[in-house]
C-alpha cells in the first residue's frame, strides 16, 4: 500500500499527498482509474440525457457501465480481482435480485428487467473494487473528481439565485422529459416542477432531485476534509460540500452535521485518553437500542422526524408503515415493480433505499447489502489503527462518508447517480480494508 509518512506540515518542504500521488508520472495508476473517472463523472449528467434501446432506458451512469464492461471483463480474466467473503454477499444480493424478478415476472421478463438492476449494482461496485487498490488511488480519484463536483455544486447556487431550475430544463428541452413510472411501466412524462422551501428554491442542478444533490455533495465533506489534500483539490472539495445546503434538504443537513460531529470527535478523542471509536460505537448502539425500545414507533420514526418539514416526516412514516406491511406479506421474493398496498391518496414512491429493496426483492437483498456496508465501516475503523496519521485520517473520511450514506438510506431511495456513488464508496471501502491489512 502506498503510504505517506507524515502530513506536510510536520515535515517542512515535504510534498502534499496530491503531489506525491501524481509524482513520477505514474501513468499506469492513472490509466487504471480512467474507467472509474468516466463512471463518476456520469453522475453529473442530467438523467434526461438518456437513450432507449428495446424499451430499456439507458441513463448516463448505466451507459458508462456499459462502456467499461469490457474493461471489467478483461480485468477479471487476467485474475486482477480476488473474491472476498464480503464480495460474496454483494454477489448474493445481485443473484437474489435476478431470482426474485424471475419468480415475479417469469424467465423472459424477469431476466430483462432484473438484468438492468443487477448491472446497476455490480457495475459501479466492481469498477471501484478493481480501480481503487490503495489510499493513493482514492486520493487521485478525489483530485480528478474535485472540478466536476464543484461545477455541479455551483450550478445549485446559480439556480437558487435565479429562483428556478436551469440545468435539467435545458436537458429536457433537448432530450425530452423523463418518463413517469407506475408499477415499472411508463405511464406518462414526469413534469419538472420547481420545489420551494422557506421561500427559496430547493436546487437540484444536474441531479434527479434536490435530495440526491444534497446527499451526494454532503458526503464529500469527510472525504475531502480528512483526505490530506491540502492544496486546491482539498479546499475545492470542502467548498463543494457547502453547496449541499442550497438544496434545503434534511438528508443533506443531517449528512453535514454527522460529518462535522464525527470529525470533531476524532479530534477530541486524539486528545482525551479514555475516548475512542469503540466507546462511541458502543454508546451509539446502546442508545439506538434504548430509543428503539422506548419510543412509540422505533428508531426509524426518530430518523424520519428529523426533517425540516413535519408533514414530510409524517408522510414518510406512513410510507414505512405500509411498506413494512408489504414486506411482511412477501418477505422472500418481494413484489417486483408492482405497487404495494397503500391508501389511494398516497403515491407509489418509497423514500428509503433499504425499504424499497425489501419491497421489490424480499428481505435477503437489503440484509446482505446492509451487512456488507456495516462490515466495511467496521473494517475501515480497524484499519485506522494500522496506519500512519495522514493515511488514517483519509481512511476515516471514507468510513464517515459511507456511514452517512447508510444512515441516509433509511430516508432516501438511492437511484441513478446517487446509487452509483453509494456503490463506488462501498467498493472503494472494501478495497482499502484489504489494502491496509496487506
Amino acid at each position: 500500500m502506498a503510504s505517506i509518512a507524515a502530513p506536510a506540515q510536520d515535515q517542512p518542504g515535504a510534498e502534499a499527498p496530491e503531489a506525491e500521488a501524481f509524482a513520477g508520472g505514474d501513468l499506469q495508476s492513472l490509466r487504471r482509474l480512467l474507467p472509474l473517472v468516466l463512471l463518476v463523472y456520469s453522475i453529473f449528467l442530467p438523467q434526461e440525457m438518456r437513450i432507449v434501446i428495446s424499451e430499456q432506458v439507458i441513463y448516463p451512469s448505466r451507459a458508462a457501465v456499459f462502456l467499461v464492461t469490457p474493461w471489467i471483463a478483461r480485468s477479471l480474466l487476467l485474475g486482477q480481482f480476488r473474491i472476498r467473503p464480503a464480495d460474496g454477499l454483494v454477489f448474493f444480493a445481485a443473484g437474489w435480485m435476478m431470482v426474485s424478478f424471475i419468480f415475479v415476472y417469469g424467465v423472459g421478463d424477469g431476466v430483462l428487467r432484473g438484468g438492468a438492476l443487477v448491472l446497476d449494482l455490480l457495475g459501479p461496485y466492481m469498477l471501484a473494487r478493481l480501480c481503487i487498490r490503495d489510499i493513493d488511488d482514492l486520493r487521485r480519484l478525489l483530485v480528478i473528481l474535485a472540478p466536476g463536483a464543484f461545477f455541479a455544486g455551483f450550478s445549485l447556487l446559480v439556480e437558487v439565485l435565479a429562483g428556478h431550475p436551469i440545468v435539467r430544463p435545458i436537458a429536457a428541452s433537448i432530450f425530452g422529459d423523463l418518463p413517469l413510472y407506475e408499477g415499472g411501466v411508463a405511464v406518462g412524462e414526469k413534469a419538472n416542477i420547481a420545489n420551494y422551501r422557506f421561500g427559496l428554491l430547493r436546487a437540484s442542478g444536474p441531479f434527479a432531485h434536490s435530495i440526491f444533490a444534497g446527499l451526494f455533495l454532503a458526503s464529500l465533506l469527510p472525504l475531502y476534509a480528512l483526505s490530506g489534500l491540502r492544496r486546491w483539490p482539498g479546499k475545492l472539495g470542502v467548498a463543494t460540500a457547502v453547496f449541499s445546503l442550497f438544496t434545503l434538504s434534511s438528508a443533506a443537513i443531517l449528512g453535514v452535521v454527522l460529518s462535522i460531529g464525527l470529525i470533531a470527535y476524532d479530534w477530541i478523542q486524539r486528545a482525551v485518553s479514555f475516548l475512542n471509536w469503540r466507546l462511541l460505537a458502543t454508546f451509539a448502539a446502546l442508545s439506538a437500542l434504548f430509543i428503539h425500545i422506548a419510543s412509540q414507533n422505533g428508531i426509524i420514526s426518530i430518523l424520519i422526524r428529523m426533517t425540516l418539514n413535519p408533514q414530510t416526516g409524517y408522510y414518510r412514516l406512513l410510507i414505512w408503515r405500509f411498506g413494512v406491511q408489504s414486506v411482511e406479506k412477501f418477505p422472500v421474493f418481494g413484489i417486483g415493480f408492482a405497487v404495494h398496498e397503500r391508501p389511494d391518496w398516497m403515491n407509489s414512491s418509497v423514500d428509503s433505499y433499504w425499504l424499497v429493496l425489501a419491497i421489490r426483492h424480499g428481505l435477503a437483498v437489503p440484509a446482505a447489502l446492509f451487512l456488507v456496508s456495516i462490515f466495511a465501516i467496521l473494517a475501515l475503523g480497524r484499519c485506522t489503527t494500522m496506519l500512519e496519521e495522514v493515511d488514517r485520517r483519509t481512511v476515516l473520511g471514507l468510513a464517515i462518508a459511507l456511514f452517512v450514506l447508510v444512515i441516509a438510506g433509511f430516508t432516501v431511495a438511492f437511484v441513478g447517480g446517487l446509487l452509483t456513488w453509494f456503490l463506488v464508496i462501498l467498493g472503494a471501502s472494501l478495497s482499502l480494508t484489504q489494502s491496509a491489512r496487506a
